[in-house]
């Protein structure tokens, strides 16, 4: 290595620069053909010195050690120094430029990490306040080495050292050193020839400079020993002073004493004082807070709680108290003497006015049960409970009192809301019951005014009978027996002759009835007058339509219309006396000090806003606050435990009383769970709504399976024509009522589910009395009925009975072509059974061109059989015919006759053709034809329905 950086420094030296590191680096290949180069690190001579990096080439051998710059670049445009690894024996290294990227790799890696150590060193060195190169994936120990060299180096120029570095570089002398040494060869010219006069002449000179370094010491002896003399004097002095500073040092200690003893004295009167104040203002703390003013002490002891002011002298009395009980006493306070007996004082005085007031609110509420506890007799029409905003109003005022019992005695607290819970439980199950006893009370009146109006043939809706219509009644006007005597006698009169006037289904078989006769004067004769009756679909449901609009309003809409009025009734009571639980009772502590709007607790707003503003406040009460709180549940049980119970009577009686107020009921009820559920309602009452929709969709359920049971058990009676069925007829009104009832309701699922049911079963009862019919054909039983069935699903329009319909219209059509079929038969027989022998022999084997040569089938025979019938025995034949369609369709409309006499028609028109078919294919040029035209059959059939119709 020294060999070939000896080489290279005397390429650098001629152009004045000084080589500082070097590296021999291999460029591709491998073997034999690697070429070699070197990067030489130089710095000029010259000031200010730069540093350059050379890429140098080696000549070839043959011309000798010759070596040739490839490139030169600044010190400066190096950015980057990649050496690849840290930790690997990789002998690669980049050197990045502005420009360029030198891509290199060292012999060996101990060459690789020493050149770029030296890099390192000489970046440090040179480049001053640039920016200094990145370099990366090198060793740090050698980077550190070549830093410490560095810090070596300036700290030797800096103390006068010529050596720059431990490498062997130099540095050159300074201008004095070269002057001198300029002199002294100049001096000593001889040097160079005689070497040992040189040393002689430099040992003489030494000589001469050490005997007068001698001599110029002795010369100082006087001087030194007047200095020594100013010291001694020096030290007298400073004696003198010291004795003078103790003497005075003494006299300081005993002030500083007597001062140290005065200020513990005056730091001890100080904290004394301090102590003592804050003492009296501990004292006078602790007597303010639990000082009790005398006015306090004699309302909690005499207060008059009966009186607006008694009840304020006593709240603010109560609240001091309670301050003062939960005062917090520093340590140790709480044994004074005095202390103990203010807090004895305390404890008597809560006590004494916890049972003063447990017993005057005791009494409050049990005679406020006691006062309404008298069942009032109200007027039947009066649908009304009653209000106890006025006791409300009244009681709020203790509410402050009675959040301080709950904090002071929580025991005596839940006993006084027990006590309100049972007094006003026996209010509140005296006022609903007779508040129901009325509204059923209304029910059977009109039912009985109904019934006497109309007279006992009346009839409705529902499959049933009229014996089943007054044994209910009976069992009805059981429930207010003892109460209204002559009411009662009514009732027993009018429920005796309405029983009287009927016959029972299952007895007789021959009448067929329903319940709900209330509301639609004369239906029942339309009812039992099911074989008979002429009138169609739509002068059935124009006859309906006229019957409810002769009456003011039906009754299956009253019966709506009340029971929405009685839980309009009930809702806000358990409203307002839920929202009256929390604030007086304290439930929720944090709405204690809140206010009702519209009105005040001691004033009422009458006015609609006031009214509005109460409203919307109790339904934020329930819906917010009442619903988390279990003890406030608890209490609305116990006060209301009449409320479900009276719900499943009314939902019975509205059962008993008609099977279709179960509809409205799971409507009514239905909607009002719907909407608590929307607005997250948790309030009493929609939680008994919700139990008592479960017993309405039992008896929905119930009700529909008695209808369908209903039609299944009926049967055709025997030895009697029929028309539209009674059960058809009773399915297309329960339709109509159920739609009326259902329309736009959230409980849609439940009638559909039930429509589907009972369509089947009509169905199947359409299908099984038609096979057991005697008198009427049984296509004609169904045609009759699948047709009124069909124009009636398809008036009312019902999403989910489509497929129903669609299958009603196929067994319709059906039916009508069998009816077609087993009527015209073979009206010409034996032109038929001649034809038939034809189309036999063709079967067999026969070519129609060979059919006239047979014996049996020859054109004098086919003659012979067409001259019997002319077009007058045609038209007397159809005539006949046309009798026998009007006496099996009798029950029914003449425009169900005239579309059977339509589908006798096309029947004929395509019998005839196939006749003149056969001719013409079996008998060519023969001008055999039939003694009458198509154009005569069509004036036939209209003759024939034009004559009927006139």
């Amino acid at each position: 290595m020294a060999d070939y950086k000896s080489n290279l420094r005397e390429l650098f030296t001629p152009n004045n620069e000084r080589l500082l590191a070097a590296i021999q680096i291999t460029k591709g290949g491998s073997g034999k053909k690697k070429k070699l180069s070197y990067i030489c690190v130089s710095v000029t001579l010259t000031k200010p010195a730069s540093a350059m990096i050379s890429k140098i080439k080696k000549q070839d051998e043959r011309k000798g050690d010759q070596y040739k710059k490839q490139k030169v670049y600044d010190l400066k445009e190096l950015r980057q120094v990649n050496g690849k690894s840290t930790t690997g024996s990789s002998t690669e290294f980049d050197l990045v430029l502005e420009k360029t990227i030198i891509r290199a790799a060292a012999l060996t890696l101990t060459e690789k990490h020493t050149f770029l150590g030296q890099l390192h060193k000489i970046c440090n060195r040179y480049l001053g306040p640039t920016p200094q190169p990145e370099f990366l994936n090198i060793p740090t120990n050698y980077l550190e080495v070549a830093y410490s060299n560095m810090e070596h180096i300036r700290n030797s120029s800096n103390q006068g050292g010529h050596d720059e570095d431990k490498g062997g570089d130099y540095h050159a002398i300074t201008e004095q050193e070269e002057s001198d040494l300029d002199r002294m060869m100049k001096e000593c010219d001889f040097a160079i020839s005689d070497a040992e006069k040189f040393v002689s002449s430099l040992s003489k000179d030494l000589n001469v400079l050490d005997g007068q370094n001698i001599h110029s010491i002795m010369g100082s002896e006087s001087q030194v020993n007047s200095l020594m003399l100013l010291l001694d004097k020096a030290l007298g002095e400073v004696t003198s002073i010291e004795t003078q500073l103790d003497e005075y040092d003494l006299m300081m200690g005993g002030i500083a004493s007597q001062m140290g003893q005065m200020k513990n004295q005056e730091s001890f009167i100080q904290i004394t004082n301090t102590n003592h104040v804050r003492l009296l203002d501990e004292l006078d703390t602790v007597v303010m807070q639990l000082d009790l003013s005398k006015g306090h002490i004699k309302a909690l002891r005499e207060g008059d709680l009966s009186t607006d002011s008694g009840i304020e002298a006593c709240t603010s009395a109560a609240e001091a108290l309670q301050q003062a009980m939960e005062v917090e006493l520093p340590h140790g306070l709480s044994q004074l003497q005095a202390v103990v007996e203010q807090q004895k004082l305390f404890a008597e005085l809560r006590q004494r006015f916890a049972k003063r007031l447990f017993d005057f609110l005791g009494q409050v509420f049990l005679k406020q049960g006691n006062e309404n506890s008298i069942p009032t007799i109200k007027e039947p029409g009066d649908l009304k409970l009653p209000k106890h905003f006025n006791y409300h109003r009244n009681l709020l005022p203790y509410r402050h009192l009675l959040l301080w019992l709950k904090k002071a005695d929580k025991t005596k607290h839940t006993e006084l809301s027990t006590c309100y819970t049972k007094s006003l439980n026996r209010l509140y199950t005296n006022e609903i019951k007779d508040f129901m006893t009325n509204v059923k009370t209304s029910f059977m009146e009109q039912a009985i005014t109904d019934m006497e109006t109309y007279g006992s043939s009346s009839s409705s809706m529902m499959l049933g009978t009229q014996d089943k219509s007054s044994s209910k009644l009976r069992s009805a006007s059981k429930l207010f027996s003892g109460s209204r005597l002559s009411l009662n006698k009514r009732f027993s009169s009018s429920i005796k002759n309405l029983s009287g006037s009927q016959t029972s289904l299952k007895e007789k078989n021959k009448k067929f009835g329903s319940t709900q006769s209330l509301a639609f004067k004369g239906m029942g004769k339309k009812l039992k007058a099911g074989f008979k009756n002429k009138n169609n679909l739509r002068g059935s449901r124009e006859s309906l339509a006229s019957r409810i609009s002769e009456n003011e309003v039906p009754s299956y809409k009253r019966f709506s219309t009340t029971f929405r009025e009685v839980l309009a009734e009930m809702e806000p009571v358990c409203q307002e006396e839920e929202v009256f639980l929390v604030r007086f009772f304290n439930l929720n502590v944090d709405s204690v000090d809140t206010m009702m709007p519209g009105g005040s607790d001691d004033e009422l707003d009458d006015s609609p806003k006031g009214v509005e503003e109460r409203k919307k406040y109790q339904e934020a009460q329930v819906t917010k606050e009442i619903r988390p709180n279990n003890r406030l549940w608890l209490m609305m049980t116990e006060i209301f435990t009449v409320v479900e119970n009276e719900l499943a009577q009314l939902i019975l009686f509205g059962k008993e009383l008609d099977q279709y107020n179960t509809l409205n009921m799971l409507v009514v009820i239905g909607q009002r769970v719907d909407y608590a559920r929307q607005q997250s309602d948790g309030s009493f009452l929609a939680k008994v709504l919700g139990s008592s929709l479960v017993k309405v969709k039992t008896n929905f359920d119930d009700f529909s399976a008695r209808k369908i049971k209903d039609i299944d058990d009926w049967n055709l009676p025997k030895g009697k024509k029929c028309g539209v069925l009674p059960f058809v007829l009773d399915f297309e009104n329960f339709l109509e009522l159920s739609e009326n009832i259902f329309r736009d309701s959230s409980r849609r699922s439940h009638i559909d589910k039930a429509y589907k049911y009972m369509m089947q079963a009509v169905i199947r009862a359409i299908g099984r009395n038609a096979s057991e019919s005697q008198k009427t054909p049984a296509e004609v039983v169904e045609f009759q009925n699948y047709h009124h069935l069909n124009a009636c699903l398809a008036s009312f329009k019902i999403a989910a009975l489509d497929q129903e319909r669609k299958e009603v219209k196929n067994l319709y059509n059906d039916a009508v072509h069998r009816y077609v079929n087993s009527m015209m038969g073979r009206p010409m027989e034996k032109l038929s059974n001649f034809f038939e022998g034809v189309k036999m022999i063709m079967e067999g084997g026969v070519r129609a061109e060979e059919v006239g040569y047979q014996l049996k089938f020859s054109k004098q025979e086919l003659r012979r059989c067409i001259k019997e019938y002319s077009g007058k025995d045609i038209k007397k034949g159809l005539e006949s015919l046309y009798h026998k369609i009007e006496k099996h369709t009798a029950e029914n409309d003449n425009r169900l006759q005239q579309v059977v006499w339509q589908f006798m028609q096309e029947e004929f028109i395509s019998q005839y053709k196939h006749y003149e078919d056969l001719i013409t294919r079996c008998y060519p040029d023969s001008s055999i034809r039939l003694e009458f035209t198509i154009k005569d059959v069509l004036d036939y059939f209209t003759n024939i329905a034009m004559s009927q119709k006139a």
